[in-house]
């Protein structure tokens, strides 16, 4: 095991554990990771709408990729200066 790790053991509910296992799979994870995402954005309100923003970036981005129409590139970067200014002022 690497130096800077430490095992602990903790009491998890059911209902929780069978939420962190379906979470982890959906992202292609394994449990302990997606425990350790979870204990770091704890205190982040923000973390789920930063992750909403940036689909929907990823999302323009994609379709405008595929249709090549540039009014969704410029929805695109209209969005991605929003979650900058977000970002930004949630960190201060």
């Amino acid at each position: 095991m690497e130096q800077n790790k430490q095992r602990k053991t903790v009491w998890i509910p059911n209902d929780m554990v069978d939420e962190i296992k379906r979470d982890a799979k959906a992202r292609d994870t394994d449990f302990s990771k997606e425990v350790n995402r979870r204990l770091k954005h704890r205190d982040d309100a923000n973390y789920p709408l930063f992750l909403a923003k940036t689909q929907t970036v990823i999302n323009l981005c994609m379709e405008a990729m595929n249709t090549g129409n540039e009014e969704t590139i410029r929805r695109a970067q209209e969005e991605a200066k929003k979650l900058w200014v977000k970002t930004l002022i949630s960190s201060k």
